[in-house]
């Protein structure tokens, strides 16, 4: 994670300092001094608490995979929806329709779904790993709202933005990695630098690449896209870890996850459906323009009246003159 939280500071630096609006030549005391511009001890403060969480749910997701296979970890953050919308009800004033929650309450069934296990009357796995899959789930929705409330509400690029993020995930991903011991008991002792293959390296690119993106969909879409996408990963990881990590899949389980596909499906129908509807600002702002036009218009037509009247008697006085 901190290798991978590396090259995503050297990418939005690097984005950032051959930005065309620094001048057509690499200026890097401009580019320098733009980012001190907009950055503040505030800024810095939200910005790093927020790498502080991204740091937290990262190691975390570390435990869980010794317990869990990867397809179930990605499917609960995928439902982590209802999360995410009630984090950005509560703190941000955003409101969403009785359909949208409906769709959210779906998917948490689906979820249910998935996860339980008829035979043996209980979950796939134990309490304490669903407990630290609840967390994290949590952890994931906050962190995915605070960072879409940053980047749409900070007066900061985001390139800026993303650098700075990424430098506090490269210090406090290396002080876990130093301070904190390792999950996997059978590697304790496993070097820095060690284990480094080709595969490595494309899993630390490739989940960069990923960070950057998902910075790019808060910023230019939202939160819930961003879960939604999850969602597909999740399913697409389901059918792999059934294949590849002996989860033993069931009619049940697969129920499951065509519920919550569909709680997806749902959700995005009934965000169309609300974004087609006008405003009530806009809907007034029509109501109160149309009467105020219909005024004006009679308005001028009454003095081109009076104009055309006033013409005809000047026209009549000086023909009864002659």
């Amino acid at each position: 994670i901190c290798m991978a939280e590396f090259v995503k500071l050297a990418m939005s630096a690097s984005f950032h300092l051959f930005d065309k609006s620094h001048g057509q030549s690499l200026q890097v005391t401009k580019a320098i001094s733009n980012a001190k511009e907009q950055l503040s001890f505030y800024a810095f403060r939200h910005i790093y608490f927020l790498a502080i969480l991204y740091m937290i749910n990262n190691q975390l997701s570390f435990y869980i995979y010794t317990m869990v296979d990867p397809g179930t970890v990605f499917l609960f953050k995928a439902a982590s929806t209802m999360i995410v919308a009630a984090v950005q009800c509560t703190f941000a004033g955003k409101k969403f329709t009785w359909e949208q929650w409906k769709a959210m309450m779906l998917q948490a069934c689906g979820m249910i779904t998935v996860q339980y296990d008829p035979c043996k009357g209980a979950g796939v796995y134990s309490p304490f790993a669903y407990g630290c899959l609840c967390l994290s789930t949590a952890i994931t929705a906050i962190s995915a709202a605070r960072n879409e409330f940053l980047v749409k509400n900070f007066q900061i690029t985001l390139n800026v933005q993303n650098a700075v993020l990424y430098s506090g995930g490269v210090i406090f991903n290396l002080l876990a990695f130093l301070l904190l011991p390792n999950p996997n008991s059978k590697n304790a002792n496993i070097g820095f630098f060690e284990g480094y293959d080709l595969l490595a390296i494309g899993v630390v690119c490739s989940n960069a690449l990923i960070g950057i993106v998902i910075t790019a969909v808060y910023k230019y879409a939202d939160a819930v896209v961003k879960c939604i996408a999850s969602d597909i990963t999740a399913v697409l990881l389901i059918i792999l870890s059934s294949f590849f990590f002996g989860l033993h899949s069931s009619l049940t389980m697969w129920c499951g996850v065509f519920t919550v596909t569909f709680a997806v499906h749902l959700y995005i129908d009934a965000s169309s459906k609300v974004s087609a509807k006008p405003t009530p600002e806009a809907s007034s702002g029509q109501s109160s323009q149309t009467p105020a036009k219909t005024e004006l218009t009679s308005m001028v037509g009454r003095e081109a009246r009076e104009n055309e009247d006033a013409a005809d008697e000047e026209a009549e006085s000086l023909v009864r003159k002659e």
